[in-house]
Formats: structure tokens, sequence, C-alpha cells
């Protein structure tokens, strides 16, 4: 049997045959996916919710150099850690920071910070924690 002969302009242009196989885009595509998750579960294990939960129960202004900073840290925590807490003006600049480290092991830990401010602090805020090292 041979291949019809169609009239010249009657059914449009004949398609032009593909460079690429037709499976190679939704490989590609699949490809990239499974890239992007492995890339997103990794920043997220790294970066990611670590179920430790540092906050401020209470900050005191003791002088127009220094905040006392009652921080409550909880969580499971298998390793020390090393949380970061700050002090700010009336303006929002920062004008303090210190550090504080919480040994592995209990739920919950308070800890009382002193913070040298270099100016008037109006307030005291928890910055965060991450593992000590």
């Amino acid at each position: 049997m041979t291949a019809p002969v169609f009239p010249p302009g009657r059914y449009g242009r004949r398609r032009a045959v593909r460079a690429y196989p037709r499976w190679l885009v939704p490989a590609l595509i699949a490809v990239v996916v499974v890239v992007g998750l492995g890339i997103a579960g990794r920043l997220y294990s790294t970066y990611g919710d670590d179920g430790v939960d540092a906050r401020v129960l209470r900050y005191s202004v003791a002088s127009d150099r220094e905040v006392r900073i009652e921080l409550e840290v909880s969580g499971r925590r298998e390793t020390p850690l090393k949380c970061e807490v700050r002090s700010r003006a009336a303006d929002g600049t920062e004008v303090g920071r210190a550090e504080v480290t919480i040994p592995s092991g209990e739920s919950v830990i308070t800890r009382t910070v002193t913070v040298t401010t270099t100016q008037r602090a109006v307030s005291g805020e928890s910055a965060g924690c991450s593992a000590a090292g």
C-alpha cells in the first residue's frame, strides 16, 4: 500500500519531524521536580523547625545601659543550644545583644540574661536559638 498523496495547500503544512524524542520533556520535568524536592528537604532539615521554642517571659530595664531578660527555652534538646537575646531602643534600633548557652536535657529551662546596651532600651526579645558549636 502506498502513502496517500494529498492536493498541495489543501490540508496545511506537514509537521516537521521532532529533533528530540517525545518522552524527553516529561522526563526532564520529572528530574527537575525530584531535584527540587531534594533541595527543599535538605534546606528544611538544616533551617526548618527544630522543635525548640525560646520566648521572653519578662524583661526589665535596669538602667540606661542594662536590660535583664528572662528567657524560657522549651522542647527536646539532644545537644546544647546557643540562644541570642537583644534589646531595642524607642526608635527600633538594636542597642544590645547577648548570647546564653542552654545545656541539653531538661524539657523546659529558664535563664535570666543581662544585656549591656549602648543607650536606653525599651524592649527585650529573643533573637532565636541554634545548636551550640
